[in-house]
């Protein structure tokens, strides 16, 4: 027998000997692998959880900044200057799935800073929607931001968000749609207790999105306040326009009445704008006033820069100067306030 007999019916004896072990009883058969799907129903980014039909986004951020300000310390009646680093990050869960119902959403997203020259972590969003219904822990259902930039300028009831429920219908054609919920505050979720008065807010809105021109939202809110008997109305407007290529404009106008301090009436007014230079770099800029009948009008402005080095990593440049007098949210300055800052955001 020669060398090519020998090595032919070695390998047919290898080849047979691993088909009949193959067939033996008691072996386990391979696992199936059940490869992450791309999900394109509710846009990029989503996928399947592997052996459900739920699609997943998961997103999120991280920015850490170095702040200069100048203000007046209220506690020690001195003016500070101080220059300051800052750290935050988000994460955000955005699972839907197709039923008889219509799409039914989970999201959540939480915080985490360095504030406090430690760590906190707060719960933003987090809320189930099927169809038109939202319950959960979610803002307002008005237009937030005035200001294209870090900081925001008009202090009303609009930035509040708790706990409830809000009903929201965006499908009424041409872009319009209404809403409407009530909630307790991020402070106090509770909304009815015997011996003691409602505390809730509740808002309505109305508006049209999507436009050539942009968007607009006209809303309204009603706040009690269980301590003085002091309850606040308000109505806000807000317009993103469109107005020559690579030019947008923010207006907002809000009024309230019954809010701090004293039963007093509030008047906010901003205007911003934003130029995308070139597809790197956009310049901003905005202007806002806050005014009540009992205390001292404030003025804030700003201006800034975001540089794009990656679709997802943006440099920003900004700065802010607000004047003297007036409520700033917590206690009432007597001195002009300025600061800059350098922010780098990664978002992903």
């Amino acid at each position: 027998m020669n060398m090519k007999t020998l090595l032919g019916t070695a390998a047919g004896l290898m080849v047979a000997t691993g088909a009949y072990a193959a067939d033996l009883p008691g072996e386990a058969a391979p696992v199936a692998v059940d490869y992450v799907k791309v999900c394109d129903a509710y846009g990029a980014g989503f996928f399947y959880i592997p052996g459900t039909e739920t699609c997943l986004d998961i997103s999120g951020r991280v920015r850490a900044r170095v702040v200069y300000e100048n203000n007046y310390d209220i506690a020690n009646v001195a003016e500070t200057d101080r220059v300051r680093f800052a750290t935050d990050g988000r994460i955000q869960f955005d699972a839907r799935t197709a039923s008889d119902l219509g799409t039914v959403r989970s999201f959540f997203e939480t915080d985490l800073s360095s504030a406090n020259g430690g760590g906190n972590i707060t719960l933003g969003d987090a809320f189930i929607q099927v169809g038109y219904l939202t319950v959960g822990k979610f803002g307002d259902v008005a237009n937030g931001a005035s200001f294209f930039g870090d900081r925001d300028v008009l202090w009303t009831l609009f930035d509040k968000g708790g706990s409830g429920a809000q009903v929201l219908v965006d499908n009424l054609g041409g872009g319009f749609y209404i809403g409407a919920g009530v909630h307790g505050d991020d402070a106090n979720s509770t909304i009815w207790s015997t011996k003691t008065q409602a505390d809730y807010v509740g808002a309505v809105a109305v508006g049209i999105a999507g436009q050539s021109w942009g968007s607009f939202d006209l809303s309204g809110v009603y706040a009690t306040d269980d301590h003085d008997d002091n309850d606040v109305w308000g109505v806000k407007a807000t317009a993103d326009l469109k107005l020559i290529d690579k030019l947008t404009a923010r207006l907002s106008a809000a009024y309230e009445d019954g809010g701090f301090p004293n039963d007093d009436s509030f008047i906010g007014l901003a205007g911003a704008l934003k130029y995308q230079a070139t597809d790197a770099l956009a310049v901003y800029a905005g202007l806002g006033a806050n005014l009540w009948d009992d205390a001292d009008e404030v003025i804030t402005a700003q201006i800034g820069a975001d540089y794009a080095f990656t679709p997802d990593l943006i440099l920003t440049a900004e700065g802010n100067y607000t004047t003297d007098g007036g409520y700033n949210g917590a206690a009432f300055n007597t001195e002009e306030t300025w600061s800059a800052m350098l922010k780098l955001t990664r978002n992903w």
